[in-house]
């Protein structure tokens, strides 16, 4: 298995790009797949039975896919919720030569901060979560550094917790023994918070971490168990769900990654997965998963207009800048935000072992693009595409 310093190391480059620092997990060693066939294909009938084909952006994704080296990819277009264009090209495993499918599951990395997010408002909704309530609140007793942090922060990533688990600590949690989430949260509470709370942004997987483990507390079930129950199920969302340490990779797309000039499969230990299952990265989707889950946050259908309102304002500057002009980047509850031109955009990218995808909506255009791929070391590829496919449906959006 890489060491964690290197591959925390890889995650923040890939995931700096895209403007997301720190996408979570590691990957075990590799194991060699043959040199693929030429890529990609489109492999399957257009999604939605009725839709027609779209050359122009078959024609760009593939060429992007080709360039970047991505084995498969599955992309959606929406339009305020409305399923526009949805198609897989290319290959969920390349040993089987198994065309990639819009049903077939990847890991989301950071994206699922957004599902965390969206589960913190649906408590508040009901009256059960205090945003500012400090943590104390609700996982006890906390060493000084915490005790003024509230589940504000760390939703929007101001509470000064570390981007990633020491790399001490790190062996622990991905190590040979499950450990249940009491245990990770004894450990996520020997480290110290580095700035003022809610003074300054920094980004935080251990923060989502804790506050998927908040969740569970105050939900009264494991998080997952919440998610499933409270967002999976009600959205008929059917083929995703929370990484789990020994499940079967039924249904999965495989990751790969780039070993010199071949593609690998790039598979996580148990330990990893089990780690990987908290908050900050553990969901795995399919791409009419997420699909459901535009869906119901553009319809109103999942949280009410005041937290979905809080969710998608400005909480704290970033101090990063997105795409040429540099536009200032924000973040939201669960979200990264910008104003390009006269157009607000939310986005979110995660990462993982064999796995890069991008979540970007424009609100004023109401046009959503939702990329996932199984190929873990491409860099800027997914979120070029979600981009340009943008444009191709909005020739006037603003780069």
């Amino acid at each position: 298995m890489m060491h964690a310093s290197g591959r925390r190391l890889y995650f923040f480059v890939a995931c700096a790009a895209l403007l997301l620092a720190g996408c979570g997990g590691g990957g075990s060693t590799p194991t060699p797949t043959p040199d693929p066939v030429a890529l990609p294909l489109v492999s399957m009938s257009p999604a939605g039975s009725t839709q027609a084909a779209n050359a122009e952006v078959d024609a760009y994704v593939q060429a992007k896919m080709t360039e970047g080296k991505i084995p498969g990819l599955s992309l959606a277009v929406l339009e305020n919720g409305r399923l526009l264009y949805a198609k897989s090209y290319g290959y969920a495993d390349l040993d089987a030569r198994l065309p990639l499918r819009p049903e077939h599951r990847m890991e989301i990395g950071s994206i699922s901060k957004t599902f965390a997010a969206a589960g913190a408002m649906l408590l508040v909704d009901e009256g059960k979560l205090d945003l500012d309530a400090k943590v104390s609140t609700y996982i006890g007793p906390v060493i000084p550094s915490w005790e003024a942090i509230t589940v504000r922060h760390l939703l929007n990533h101001s509470s000064g917790l570390p981007e990633y688990p020491t790399d001490a600590s790190r062996d622990i949690v991905e190590g040979k023994r499950i450990l249940s989430e009491e245990e990770i949260l004894a450990i996520y509470k020997t480290f110290p918070s580095t700035r003022t709370p809610g003074l300054s942004w920094s980004y935080s997987n251990v923060g989502y971490d804790v506050l998927g483990i908040i969740l569970s507390r105050v939900s009264g079930r494991h998080y997952g168990a919440y998610l499933r129950d409270k967002m999976f199920t009600p959205l008929g969302m059917r083929e995703i769900r929370i990484m789990a340490p020994n499940e079967s990779p039924a249904g999965n797309a495989t990751g790969y990654a780039m070993v010199g000039s071949k593609l690998v499969a790039d598979s996580a230990s148990p330990g990893l997965r089990n780690y990987g299952s908290l908050a900050a990265s553990g969901v795995e989707a399919s791409l009419m998963d997420m699909v459901k889950y535009d869906a119901a946050l553009r319809g109103n259908t999942l949280l009410r207009q005041s937290s979905l309102d809080a969710m998608f304002s400005i909480s704290i500057s970033t101090g990063l800048t997105t795409g040429p002009t540099k536009a200032p980047a924000n973040f939201g509850l669960g979200w990264f935000l910008a104003l390009i031109g006269s157009e607000h955009k939310s986005f979110h990218s995660g990462g993982m072992p064999g796995y890069i995808c991008n979540f970007i909506h424009y609100q004023e255009a109401g046009i959503t693009v939702i990329v996932l791929t199984n190929q873990g070391f491409q860099g800027q590829m997914p979120q070029t595409v979600t981009q340009g496919v943008a444009r191709m449906y909005r020739p006037s959006l603003p780069e």
